[in-house]
């Protein structure tokens, strides 16, 4: 077939087509989504039959953007497209103006479609056809919000199977990023306020413009494709390109009203069955629905309650969008908060003197402006530590290099704003940990994170996030509701989730049958803040090669550092032999030795031993029945007195009565009586000796409270109290109490515990 002959052959399809679709938008004959689909598949089909004959060699890739994108093409639309080679070259360009002839020339037989390529890297300057380089490097670089948006509707039409994997795999990343981006919303929120001024400037009073009215099709088309953009990144089952598609899923997964979604699939149902009969009529492309021309029965009806139907659509895209940012002055903001000069001159000048990182200062620096006077007043309403709350309010505004969207996120998420500045202004910990990895806040709003990588190198960044994650979100409940069962559950609950999963990974690498048998706070499911990881390695199976490759490497990845610290410290000097010891031991050889060689002291710590993942026996039946001679409860004797601390001030761990003493006390009880406990915590042991514990029970959970709360509080890692430490007086408050009071009941507590030691614990007996 001749080139005219094939032109002549498109066109004359595009107008069969067409003409039937025509038919049934202006009759109303057929669902109005229906018809963009129909219309869709045949835009599909005409340009996969141009693009064959203009690249035969099939090196480049064509996709489409905009309604022919997401499938839902208008009657009289330009079709958005894109074509990705794998290299540049004349060739292409020769055969692209081809392709747009047999497309968009006007002969006697009409046209096939006036085709768009300014959605392309660079718009209109840049290249008639970008690489899959230049795609990548563009939008990863460059790439704008409303680019995020459009590139949500991608879809490859045909061509080159490679290319079109690759930009497809980067648009999805490009759109849809792991962590959330609250300026999106914002800039969204400009670009609706200027298409509403083209609106109101260009419209006439006898026309409703169904595009590009307010409550109109580009309006709810935003407002869907933003909330896909926000939540996608989390849930991939919201990557798509379809309108009402959209609505039904955000609606599923209870992120849009059922009642709003159920309104918003029928208005855009109906926006698009008027739009389809006015493009109709003449081939035209409009969208202005003229009020006073004679129009058919189904139009004169939808036209009752078109207005009131757009205005209820502006109402609920306007929940999305918000208000626009106010123009802000921080003058005397700080006078309120009762500052001294020297700390409004040395923290508050740093903070406003740190640009806002945006392409649009002129927004996002009132976005800032509004975020700092929220904080300022939010602190005042707190009555928190003010300068430690600017300190730390000074370390993240530097750590997210003053990235507008970190601001326009805590302007949305006022309970997020809250517990920031209650934080900020309470816990050096957390706040430390936040100023780190800053982007952890999104994850921080919605307490999820995403399934694990397959990839090691990801992984091990997720396993540390998820760290600071689960203390970060635990211990905020745990300084607002003090509950320390729930957080030595949760962190302990982390932990073995965390080596669970990277013994699982490895595993992959270094097939063999070793297991992790937990110790000290972790094998007891009471770790807290800070806490190392107790724990040993134990083969099950035969011995293989493998065996210390994974020991060491599982060692390795823990400790090594990343963004926030290491993933856990760790200790194995519980292994039989120390720590000159193999760091592998046959599950065989370690129950003779608690059986028969284990000292006194090693035994009290296996006490604690729980397997991770791993359904093995305990061990606490191979040496409970030894019990302790008089010689042993001496030696336990002399090494509790090196423990106790020697201080005036108290130690919650090591003063006697301290928790140390207390756990090395109940151990011994239930080494020397023979007790088997029923569980692996200081808990479980002390409600084995109920009648004579009841008490001291009672105290130590006082005691591991205050402990885990002074973690949260303190600038350095201590266990002391005392009146002169300024942390004291922080964690006072924290307990609602004056100092003086709290560190009497601390010490009454601690020397109630001496009391009841001295009466329990066999060590303290003469032998």
């Amino acid at each position: 077939m001749s080139n005219s002959a094939t032109e002549a052959s498109l066109r004359i399809k595009r107008n069969g087509i067409w003409s039937r679709c025509a038919s049934l938008a202006k009759t109303d004959s057929e669902d109005p989504l229906k018809i963009c689909h129909d219309w869709s598949l045949a835009a599909d089909t005409l340009l996969t039959e141009a693009f064959h004959i203009s690249f035969p060699e099939n090196d480049v890739a064509l996709f489409a953007l905009g309604k022919l994108g997401s499938s839902e093409l208008n009657l009289s639309s330009d079709v958005d497209l894109l074509i990705v080679s794998d290299q540049d070259g004349d060739k292409n360009l020769k055969q692209l103006r081809h392709f747009q002839k047999l497309l968009a020339e006007r002969t006697a037989d009409g046209f096939v479609f006036r085709v768009d390529f300014d959605l392309r890297p660079g718009g209109r300057h840049g290249p008639l056809i970008p690489t899959v380089e230049h795609f990548r490097d563009y939008y990863g670089n460059y790439g704008e919000t409303w680019e995020r948006l459009a590139f949500v509707r991608l879809r490859a039409i045909c061509g080159n199977a490679g290319i079109i994997s690759d930009v497809t795999a980067f648009a999805k990343k490009f759109s849809f990023r792991k962590h959330l981006d609250f300026t999106l919303l914002d800039d969204l929120k400009h670009l609706r306020g200027k298409i509403q001024n083209h609106y109101h400037s260009s419209t006439t009073v006898d026309a409703i413009d169904l595009k590009m009215g307010v409550g109109g099709i580009r309006d709810l088309e935003l407002f869907t494709h933003a909330l896909l953009v926000v939540h996608g990144g989390k849930d991939p089952s919201l990557q798509m390109r379809g309108t009402v598609e959209a609505i039904q899923a955000l609606s599923a997964k209870s992120l849009l009203p059922a009642s709003e979604a159920q309104f918003l699939k029928s208005h855009y149902a109906n926006l698009r069955r008027l739009e389809n009969y006015v493009q109709a009529l003449n081939d035209e492309q409009t969208h202005l629905l003229k009020i006073n021309d004679p129009h058919p029965e189904f139009v004169s009806k939808a036209l009752k309650t078109l207005d009131e139907e757009m205005k209820h659509c502006d109402q609920i895209v306007k929940t999305l969008l918000g208000e626009a940012p106010k123009a802000i002055s921080l003058e005397n903001e700080l006078s309120s908060l009762g500052l001294p000069e020297s700390d409004i001159q040395e923290l508050w000048s740093e903070i406003i003197e740190q640009e806002v990182l945006s392409r649009n200062k002129g927004r996002d620096e009132n976005a800032r402006k509004a975020f700092l006077q929220d904080y300022i007043q939010t602190l005042k309403a707190q009555g928190g530590d003010s300068h430690l709350a600017l300190a730390f309010l000074k370390d993240f505004i530097r750590s997210t290099r003053a990235k507008a969207s970190f601001f326009t996120l805590l302007l949305r998420e006022k309970d997020l704003m809250n517990k920031l500045a209650w934080l900020f202004a309470h816990s050096p910990y957390l706040s430390r940990i936040l100023c780190s990895r800053p982007e952890l806040l999104d994850s921080f709003v919605f307490r999820a994170q995403s399934d694990f990588s397959e990839d090691m190198g990801v992984l091990l960044e997720e396993l540390a996030e998820k760290k600071l994650l689960s203390e970060l979100v635990n211990g905020s409940q745990f300084l607002e509701q003090k509950d320390l069962s729930d957080l030595l559950q949760n962190l302990t609950f982390t932990a073995d989730t965390i080596a669970s999963t990277l013994m699982k990974a490895l595993k992959k690498d270094f097939p063999c049958s070793v297991q992790i048998l937990a110790l000290g706070k972790w094998g007891g499911r009471e770790l807290g803040f800070k806490s190392d990881l107790d724990f040993i390695f134990v083969i099950t199976g035969e011995p293989s090669d493998n065996d210390h490759k994974l020991a060491k490497r599982f060692i390795s990845r823990m400790t090594e550092p990343h963004r926030g610290g290491n993933i856990y410290s760790i200790d194995m000097r519980l292994r039989p032999s120390g720590k000159a010891g193999p760091i592998v031991i046959p599950l065989q050889d370690l129950q003779n030795y608690l059986a028969q060689d284990a000292e006194p002291w090693e035994r009290q710590a296996y006490l604690k031993s729980r397997w991770i993942d791993f359904d093995g026996a305990e061990l606490t039946s191979n040496f409970i029945a030894r019990g302790l001679t008089s010689e042993q409860l001496t030696e336990l004797n002399r090494i509790r007195q090196e423990l106790v601390s020697k201080t005036e001030d108290v130690d919650l761990k090591f003063s006697e009565g301290g928790m140390v003493d207390v756990e090395l006390a109940i151990q011994t009880v239930l080494l020397c009586e023979k007790l088997p406990p029923p569980r692996t915590s200081t808990e479980g042991f002390l409600t084995l000796k109920q009648a004579n514990s009841s008490s001291l029970l009672t105290n130590y959970n006082y005691l591991r409270q205050t402990e885990q709360m002074l973690q949260l509080i303190a600038s350095e890692s201590t266990s002391e109290v005392s009146l002169k430490d300024e942390s004291f007086h922080n964690l006072a408050v924290a307990f609602n109490t004056s100092p003086s009071k709290f560190l009497e009941e601390i010490s009454k507590r601690v020397s109630d515990n001496v009391a009841i030691l001295k009466e329990l614990d066999p060590r303290r007996r003469p032998h």
